[in-house]
């Protein structure tokens, strides 16, 4: 969606590892990228990204001259942030968790390479600060001695060894602090960098998120990660550059989608955009603020989400108010979003008209799209299931095959196969029990 400048749903891929999408096969070589767009408008820029990338997608194929990326076939996926190659499985030194480091190098040489000499467009998607977290030993500790914060407990400051594995990876406020000041450092290192080469003021800088926080709470926002309540679809975005408004809030809705035609826009292309996208130009409301206008092709922002893990969800927000609508129950909500963004008021039963306008307008995008449809990718996830499981009893007969007689390793392909299999079971008994969900 950021790459492409079109919705999730659009692209017909609307969560992390969409079971439709990867059955469907589906590749983004041929659309227009960010890279696409600003090679298009001067052929002499130069394009990089590095870090996590794009599921089912090298980035090399969608218009990158310069990547990370660290198989020889495949993404950059979550466990490279944790792993030095994933076919080995040997952990990142403890000088570079999550690879902040390593991100933080690889930008700083290519703008220290690129900056000044000829145009260039960088991405930096970091792998922090997905789970399961990780950090410099040194910080933590710098946190450590710092007053203790709101959200902090005993349990943050024990020692590691005696914490829950789950709160190590998932919810120790002192690594996740030291996490997010790693990653600050990579982005100030970014900022030298672009200042040595004296191309800090002819640069756009966009600092921005993929989704909301997942380690909660998310100030007065209701939910976070993995839901459409506004906790997991507001994300920080911050911009500097030349013609940028300084030290402005703006409370114009933006959506990542509207990244590409922006820079299609700042990079003054005479090529004519993709006809079919969601997004517009970003560059009235970087520049004038409230003032600014971004004009879109579709109404309002769709958010579809037909996921097979959660409650499957289509939202809306058009205008001051959004509405959302479970696909298997039909239980709706909405809210004003700009006077309510706490969402703590449900106004489906005294203004069902509103409800209607939404809905209306949600439903025709979804039928222009194709979306896909929540019983689709419940059959999609059973079939992937019976594919792995099949893939395990093919593997446990080549091990048997191995093993020539040897019963020490035959136990260990039975053990193996016997845990494979009633783990594709409780997959399968967890989705039978999300498609009985009514609630959201």
């Amino acid at each position: 969606s950021i790459q492409f400048g079109k919705t999730p749903g659009r692209l017909g891929y609307t969560f992390v590892h969409d079971v439709l999408a990867l059955q469907r096969k589906l590749e983004w070589k041929d659309e227009t990228s960010l890279a696409d767009v600003v090679k298009a408008a001067d052929p002499n820029y130069i394009t990089a990204h590095f870090g996590k990338g794009m599921g089912n997608e090298r980035m090399e194929t969608i218009g990158y001259d310069v990547t990370d990326e660290l198989e020889p076939h495949g993404d950059n996926g979550n466990f490279h942030g944790e792993y030095i190659s994933i076919k080995n499985r040997t952990k990142l030194p403890p000088d570079n968790p999550k690879r902040m480091a390593s991100l933080r190098k690889s930008s700083v040489d290519f703008v220290n390479a690129h900056g000044g000499k000829r145009p260039f467009l960088m991405m930096v998607s970091h792998y922090a600060v997905h789970v399961p977290h990780a950090a410099r030993a040194d910080l933590i500790e710098k946190y450590r001695k710092l007053p203790r914060g709101k959200f902090l407990t005993d349990s943050d400051y024990l020692p590691v060894d005696e914490m829950p594995k789950g709160k190590v990876i998932s919810s120790w406020r002192l690594q996740y602090a030291a996490m997010l000041e790693e990653c600050d450092e990579g982005l100030g290192a970014i900022v030298a960098a672009l200042k040595k080469t004296g191309q800090l003021d002819n640069t756009l800088i966009i600092f921005t998120s993929d989704n909301g926080g997942g380690l909660g709470p998310n100030g007065i926002l209701r939910g976070g990660k993995a839901n459409l309540y506004e906790g997991g679809l507001r994300v920080p975005f911050v911009v500097a550059g030349p013609g940028v408004k300084a030290g402005a809030q703006c409370d114009v809705p933006v959506s990542q989608w509207d990244l590409l035609p922006t820079l299609h826009d700042y990079a003054k292309s005479a090529q004519s955009l993709p006809k079919d996208l969601d997004g517009a130009s970003l560059r009235g409301v970087f520049e004038q603020g409230n003032a600014g206008e971004v004009k879109r092709p579709v109404e309002g922002f769709v958010f579809h989400y037909p996921c097979y893990f959660a409650p499957p969800l289509t939202v809306i927000r058009l205008g001051d108010y959004k509405l959302m609508e479970h696909h298997l129950s039909g239980e709706q909500k909405l809210f004003n979003v700009k006077t309510d963004y706490a969402e703590k008021t449900n106004l489906i039963e005294s203004m069902p008209e509103k409800a209607s306008e939404l809905r209306t307008v949600m439903m025709r995008y979804l039928d222009a799209i194709d979306a896909e449809d929540v019983q689709d990718v419940y059959k999609a996830r059973f079939a992937g299931l019976d594919h792995f499981e099949l893939m395990a009893r093919q593997n446990h007969k080549k091990s048997i095959e191995r093993a020539r007689g040897n019963q020490k390793l035959i136990g260990e392909a039975d053990a193996r196969l016997k845990e494979q299999l009633e783990r594709f079971e409780r997959n399968r008994q967890e989705c039978r029990a999300n498609m009985q969900g009514k609630t959201f």
